[in-house]
């Protein structure tokens, strides 16, 4: 009875994964797009793609449909993971967080490598013992859960409507919206798009708390995206109470950055004149912007 359990362990693994990713889809979207380089418009069907083919490896791994063919497409699956995370890291990125359990359970990269460690070796028991894994096996479960999830998920989380020829920009249209009750207006704004659960965002905001809102003249505006939460922790968390921000989760505006934080845009008379992305933004040249 221990092998089938364990099979069915190992399969819960994966569907766990699937199931998370959900929570928020969004999350999952963006770190493909921030961390992996795909297009905007491509993400949500390539999103949606990943949590089927893995749900389709638990249930088919759980209930015994193909059970070594698809012990085998999991320990590929893990190896192709880990050696994005291993990429991750070596580049400087290991602090964020890979999207491997969604946001509910975030996971760093040197944490997500040992938890594929680990399941690659479970995985390779499994085939090793894979005539013990048959009993309990009631393969035809798989593919119908894996036709009826496909509806389901499209149903429930539907492909975003995005005309082909549709030109996500950062302009001021985009960005004034969040400022609309502010009243001390200047010829020239700053705005910093940060993301709540970004590293790199949340050291750049912990320096700005440290800047005297009143040397700024209102002319820095904080946008910040994440749910309402998580907004709450991160302003908390670095201090910038004192300086104008807002809330977003408007889809176009990370389209506009390309997933790509924190962002910084110059407006000068209604018009987004520079901008810049990523490592190009630090306090220093905050600081010259603001002339301080």
């Amino acid at each position: 009875m221990l092998h089938p359990i364990l099979r069915i362990l190992f399969g819960l693994l994966f569907i766990t994964s699937a199931v998370l990713k959900l929570f928020p889809l969004d999350y999952f979207e963006l770190i493909l797009v921030q961390q992996v380089g795909i297009g905007w418009s491509m993400v949500p069907w390539l999103a949606r793609a990943i949590i089927l083919f893995e749900f389709f490896i638990g249930t088919s791994i759980v209930f015994g449909f193909k059970t070594k063919l698809n012990l085998q497409a999991s320990l590929a699956m893990l190896v192709f993971f880990s050696t994005y995370i291993i990429t991750q890291v070596l580049l400087g990125n290991g602090e964020e967080d890979c999207g491997c359990f969604g946001e509910l359970i975030p996971m760093d990269g040197p944490t997500s490598l040992a938890k594929n460690g680990v399941m690659f070796v479970f995985g390779l028991y499994l085939l090793w013992k894979l005539e013990e894994l048959k009993k309990w096996s009631v393969g035809i479960v798989s593919p119908i859960l894996f036709i009826l999830a496909i509806p389901a998920l499209l149903i429930a989380l539907p492909i975003p409507t995005i005309e082909p020829d549709e030109d996500f920009q950062l302009d001021y249209e985009l960005l004034s919206p969040y400022f609309l009750e502010n009243s001390k207006e200047s010829n020239q704004q700053i705005y910093v798009i940060m993301y709540a659960k970004c590293h790199h965002c949340e050291k750049l905001a912990s320096l700005i708390s440290k800047m005297d809102p009143s040397e700024v003249n209102d002319r820095l505006r904080l946008v910040i995206l994440g749910g309402e939460d998580k907004v709450e922790a991160f302003v908390e968390k670095t201090g910038i109470q004192a300086f104008p921000f807002a809330r977003s989760g408007e889809r176009a505006l990370v389209a506009a950055i390309n997933g790509t934080f924190p962002a910084l845009a110059l407006v000068e008379n209604e018009e987004v004149v520079s901008k810049w992305t990523g490592k190009e933004i630090n306090i220093v040249l905050l600081s010259d912007l603001l002339d301080l």
